[in-house]
């Protein structure tokens, strides 16, 4: 199982740190809180988001 810093999958969703941070404490992506200033995400909690949101936004068009 592979796990990634919060730097690092705000590179790979191409979102700000502080946007992953919030997704975390909000619950949105489900996280392992190591220390006070060290969370862990896993890929497969990247995967489930990613699932999430594509299928909550795919009713939502996106017009020029």
């Amino acid at each position: 199982m592979q796990f990634y810093t919060v730097s690092e999958v705000a590179k790979i969703l191409r979102v700000r740190k502080t946007l992953v941070y919030e997704m975390v404490y909000s619950g949105r992506i489900k996280a392992i809180q190591l220390s006070k200033r060290r969370i862990r995400i896993a890929e497969s909690s990247i995967s489930e988001f990613i699932e999430k949101e594509s299928c909550r936004n795919s009713g939502d068009s996106i017009s020029a």
